[in-house]
């Protein structure tokens, strides 16, 4: 008699009602899980709906294209206006580079106290000698922000040392102190500047120049402006108190003599009043009021050219003008002022060769430091950096390079990022769609209709089909989205209200034929029809996503709007998903604790089992061993026999 196989059978028995409990924590873990992976869907279409209407939404973005790229380029922030500009580069910002002549490579630095300046930033640090290259190390290590220094290996014997400031503009001129001054000597980086290299004028008192005033100031002897050399001066604008015009009286009419009268006894008549016709003079007009700050001209050898505005701010600032835009020669300058109610005052003029570092010019200037110089609606600007962002409000124009051909920036919408964000909104509308069907309908054809899914989605996918067939949550939710995307938003004054006409629908494609797909809710995209929607009418489009009817700054209608606040309840903390993944939570608890129960009193009875039965394997066993003794008692052999 096998016990041991009769309690396993009667334990199977005694299991039924575990695996029973066993298969629903399963069945409640897979649509937990669903319940999971449903939120996690709804999610993504919330905020796909909040990207279209929201503070970052892509309406608002604004792109900027240059239509020469190698020249400059352009970005745009939300702040940008759409419209179109023409820039011309003139030239770009630089910085101080210069080379030395080829040195000995075994040439050492003398030690001392090394002086960087870069502007108005100055910085030192004590060299105990050494070699050239051991010499750059120290410079990139201690004075980075000022300069840096390179060594480049021209032969198998020399070497050239180039040092290049840290900074970009005309005011970040490198300059040398110290022992750094006699270094630059000794590698020959910076050499005595040529005789007659630069002119000045104005340098003790500013010229004034009142309204309608006119100057002309010559230099002591005329001065040859080579190629590379800079005219500078320091200009302001003085705005003047406008006094009110009167108009001068009306001119009085000839005075004409008693016209006389004649007495005859007694009666005295008097002779007709002499008058003239005078003609009716119209008062003067009042004087134009001019705003032109067009001052200044260069002379020299019989020739004129007139040069650019003054600033036209209260206080004095530089203006620097290119020897391409110069006389070769000049002897002077004429002073015009054409301003009825402004003061012009000048001050500091030089031409000189910008690469001067006192007293000494670059041998080989690789770079010089100079602004940035860009021709804009007709007025020439300057800016000591190529990032220039403070020209066009919420644009960021970068120079590559110079070019005398002036160069289109566009600010235009981000369509792209527009149409990107609507096929988000929509692929993840249909995902959730598809995702509900399928969890409430139990025909396999929703799952082979698919044909993007991989093996093992298609795996998941079909173990869920139909788990919540009947569960009304899922299809009220699948009818109130679905009519969300039908509706149509705003007034009748509107160009675009429904999203079919930016060609989004169950039957964008158009055509005749049968498709199931457009039975079960899902949305397609006619990218041509968004593609004109987008470039025809962009605020338009915009709108039909979300807008404030209210003017209280809160986006209150819109697909976008609408399907965003229809799903947040929910996907919220709290919301409906949350209580019943959390209620199946509190399912799987209780009936995993069920669990436990039944298989405590079942290795309690499996025990009792054991015990029971192997009691009454031992009974047998001790009823055989006696039946077998009975048998063998003397004489009991004998009596069967007989």
């Amino acid at each position: 008699m096998d016990t041991a196989k009769m309690v396993d059978d009667l334990m199977e028995i005694e299991r039924i009602p575990v695996r029973r409990l066993e298969r629903d924590v399963e069945k409640f873990e897979i649509q937990r899980r669903t319940w999971q992976d449903l939120g996690r869907n709804l999610t993504d279409l919330r905020d796909a709906s909040r990207t279209l209407y929201g503070i970052d939404n892509p309406f608002r973005n604004r792109l900027g294209r240059s239509s020469d790229p190698a020249i400059l380029t352009v970005s745009a922030s939300r702040l940008s206006q759409e419209g179109s500009e023409e820039i011309t580069v003139l030239q770009t910002a630089g910085r101080d580079r210069f080379a030395s002549p080829p040195v000995d490579r075994d040439f050492r630095v003398q030690a001392g106290v090394y002086t960087f300046t870069l502007g108005e930033t100055t910085r030192s640090f004590r060299y105990g000698g050494g070699t050239l290259q051991d010499f750059v190390e120290q410079v990139n290590r201690r004075v980075p922000d000022v300069v840096r220094g390179t060594i480049v290996p021209d032969t198998s014997t020399t070497r050239r040392l180039i040092l290049e400031g840290q900074g970009e503009g005309a005011a970040a001129q490198l300059s040398f102190g110290d022992a750094a001054r006699d270094l630059v000597e000794e590698t020959g980086l910076l050499s005595p500047p040529r005789p007659d290299q630069s002119v000045s004028a104005l340098e003790t008192e500013p010229l004034r120049l009142e309204p309608g005033e006119e100057h002309s100031l010559r230099l002591e002897r005329p001065f040859s402006i080579e190629p590379g050399m800079v005219l500078q001066f320091e200009a302001r604008t003085e705005e003047l108190p406008r006094e009110p015009w009167e108009p001068p009286p009306s001119p009085p009419g000839p005075e004409l003599p008693s016209p006389g009268s004649v007495t005859l006894e007694g009666v005295t008549v008097q002779d007709e009043v002499f008058g003239l016709d005078l003609p009716r003079v119209a008062p003067p007009e009042p004087p134009e009021h001019v705003e032109d700050n067009r001052a200044m001209t260069i002379t020299g050898a019989g020739r004129r050219t007139e040069l650019p505005a003054l600033p036209e701010r209260d206080r004095f600032e530089t203006v620097t003008v290119g020897a391409d835009r110069l006389l070769p020669e000049t002897d002077g300058f004429l002073f015009a002022n054409r301003n009825t109610d402004r003061a012009l005052e000048i001050r500091n003029i030089r031409i000189m060769d910008p690469d001067a570092r006192e007293g000494a010019v670059p041998t080989n200037a690789i770079e010089t430091a100079r602004d940035a110089r860009i021709l804009y609606s007709g007025i020439e600007i300057t800016r000591p950096t190529n990032a220039i962002d403070d020209l066009i409000p919420g644009v960021t124009i970068n120079l590559r390079r110079a070019s005398p051909e002036p160069v289109r920036i566009d600010i235009e919408p981000d369509r792209e990022g527009a149409k990107d964000a609507i096929i988000n909104f929509a692929g993840f509308y249909n995902q959730a769609v598809r995702d509900i069907n399928i969890y409430t309908r139990t025909d396999r054809s929703l799952i082979d209709q698919i044909d993007y899914f991989t093996p093992e989605e298609r795996e998941r996918m079909e173990s869920r089909l139909g788990l919540f067939q009947g569960e009304t949550t899922l299809n009220q939710l699948r009818s109130r989205m679905q009519t969300i995307m039908m509706d149509s938003y705003g007034s009748a004054e509107d160009e675009m209200r429904l999203l079919g006409q930016i060609g989004i629908s169950s039957n964008a494609a158009g055509g005749g034929s049968l498709d199931m797909s457009r039975m079960r809710g899902y949305m397609e995209i006619n990218e041509a029809t968004l593609d004109r929607a987008l470039e025809s009418n962009f605020a338009a489009v915009g709108r039909l996503f979300g807008r404030d009817t209210t003017g209280d700054l809160i986006m209150d209608t819109g697909v976008a709007v609408a399907m965003e606040r229809f799903i947040t309840p929910y996907v919220r903390t709290g919301g409906i998903i949350a209580g019943r993944s959390s209620g199946l939570d509190t399912r799987i608890g209780q009936t995993e604790t069920r669990i436990d129960r039944y298989n405590e009193r079942l290795e309690t009875t499996e025990q009792r089992l054991r015990r029971e039965f192997g009691r009454m394997e031992g009974a047998l066993e001790q009823m055989e061993e006696q039946t077998r003794a009975f048998d063998n008692l003397p004489g009991i052999n004998s009596r069967q026999s007989r």
